[in-house]
């Protein structure tokens, strides 16, 4: 009796539908979900390359580190420091969008030492993810 009331209630929970959880939306999702798809929290940086990059970056220990330095530092650093210098290529200073590790994690920076973060734009951010890339690709070819 247990095996049908269950079979039941998860068929009842794909067939009837509520509201998404987030403020404003009226996508209506399965009663066993809280978002709809455009609003579920989604995995937040994962690595293809590195599971230990994937452990750090899904810890709760990184997720305050990273919220709390970017209160701290909440405009894009590589903005500033090129307006200082006097470089207007970009144009504007920006909103930090996400905390970067200076010395990357497979080079063997600390994750959580505020020195070795960074609060970047997503315009920086992937620019310097592109050369970590590329750095990353060269240093494996030359292995």
């Amino acid at each position: 009796m247990t095996q049908l009331t269950t079979v039941v209630q998860q068929t009842l929970a794909t067939m009837i539908k509520k509201y998404c959880s987030h403020a404003g939306c009226k996508s209506l999702i399965p009663l066993n979900e809280r978002y709809c798809d455009k609003h579920k929290i989604r995995e937040s940086h994962t690595s293809k390359s590195s599971d230990y990059s994937n452990m750090i970056h899904s810890s709760n220990r990184w997720r305050k580190t990273s919220r709390l330095y970017r209160e701290a530092n909440p405009i894009c650093e590589q903005c500033l420091k090129a307006s200082k210098e006097g470089d207007q290529s970009h144009g504007m200073i920006n909103l930090a969008t996400s905390v970067d590790h200076v010395k990357p994690l497979f080079a063997g920076g600390d994750p959580y030492d505020w020195n070795n973060l960074q609060s970047l734009c997503s315009f920086h951010h992937a620019l310097k993810s592109q050369a970590e890339r590329e750095q990353k690709k060269i240093s494996h070819e030359a292995i």
